[in-house]
């Protein structure tokens, strides 16, 4: 045998062996890689809204809004049709106060104020708009054969993302207040000092005496005066976006693709209220003394909220590495919450759809 048809033979083998491992690495998927995105991105549907959080002064008798006069134990108390009050001549150790002001001499007075005008829940406005950018890193776990032969991805991604937005509102309110006053006997006692609040119960065994005060007011007043409530509040917000998640990009030509991605995010809101108010009177300024205000508050408050995004965008391929994309999302997390004498902020981040464009690099 002629010793050169053997090594033809084996140069054929490994020559057709050679040309098979070619057409199947041809056919074979892209190999895994690293991609990164910069995002511009411009939400809708950022709300924000200013409460009125002040909590209403109980309307029962003897709550006041400097202190209290209320049943206590060693109160002689008799039921007519199922109501329990106090017998004439009853003292109480249930009672309180709050100013060294309001003591005269052997008389307390206590006073409240009703009606006052004031004004209630207002939506933000400014806020419904805000700009910001994302960063992202997607890693692709496996590639396979999509549409028309052409090699999809899919694998996961975390982006971190931050936005930025003002609202503010206004209003005013007026109407007619009412100061309710009841002046007590102190009975020839020596208060304590100032805060000082009376329990139910009294005295406990082994520890301090406690005074009474006459249940009943020596005399009681109601004056009326005009009023008006203006309030000027705004909130400036940063937010701080954390989202992880799978995707998947779909070829739907040899530069355009298809790319669609959803998961877990999370925002770290940094939020700080300010607002100036005011209660002015007219007819009676000196009885409403001290129902006049004058405030200038800051508040701030951080905090994370847990929601989900979901995306899709379309890429369009400039070279094998990089590429521009243009899209749209929507993001949801639980509402920022805080408040501050009176008055709070709710910062509604449910429901926020954005629209994005960018670049995309891939290794």
């Amino acid at each position: 045998m002629n010793p050169s048809i053997p090594r033809t033979a084996l140069f054929v083998l490994a020559a057709s062996a050679a040309l098979s491992a070619r057409a199947q690495d041809d056919d074979a998927p892209e190999p895994l890689g690293l991609r990164f995105r910069l995002t511009g991105r411009v939400q809708f549907n950022l709300k924000a809204s200013f409460v009125d959080a002040q909590v209403p002064l109980s309307g029962a008798a003897g709550q006041f809004a400097d202190g209290y006069v209320l049943l206590g134990s060693n109160t002689s108390a008799s039921t007519n049709a199922g109501a329990v009050t106090a017998n004439p001549g009853a003292v109480t150790w249930n009672w309180g106060y709050q100013r060294a002001d309001q003591v005269s001499g052997n008389e307390l007075t206590l006073s409240r104020y009703d009606q006052v005008p004031r004004v209630g829940n207002l939506d933000g406005s400014g806020g419904s708009t805000a700009y910001g950018g994302e960063l992202w890193a997607m890693y692709e776990l496996y590639s396979f054969r999509s549409f028309w032969k052409r090699t999809g991805h899919w694998g996961v991604e975390a982006g971190y993302g931050f936005t930025t937005f003002d609202a503010s509102a206004s209003g005013a309110a007026s109407g007619t207040a009412t100061r309710n006053q009841s002046v007590y006997s102190l009975g020839g006692i020596v208060p304590p000092s100032p805060g000082y609040q009376g329990g139910y119960y009294g005295p406990v065994p082994g520890g301090p005496v406690a005074p009474v005060l006459d249940f009943a007011p020596v005399r009681s007043t109601s004056v009326l005066a005009a009023g008006r409530n203006s309030l000027d509040a705004a909130v400036s917000t940063d937010l701080h976006s954390i989202k992880f998640g799978p995707w998947v990009e779909l070829p739907l030509s040899d530069r355009w693709t298809l790319g669609l991605g959803a998961g877990y995010c999370t925002v770290y809101g940094q939020a700080d209220l300010r607002f100036t108010e005011s209660t002015t009177f007219t007819g009676n300024p000196g009885e409403f003394a001290a129902a006049t205000q004058n405030l200038s508050v800051k508040a701030s408050r951080e905090d994370w909220r847990p929601g989900f995004y979901a995306r899709g965008l379309v890429d369009f391929a400039l070279t094998p590495s990089w590429s521009v994309f243009v899209g749209g999302d929507i993001q949801s997390n639980s509402d920022l919450q805080f408040s501050s004498q009176g008055r709070g902020a709710r910062i509604q981040l449910g429901s926020v759809f954005g629209a994005m464009a960018g670049v995309q690099f891939k290794f």
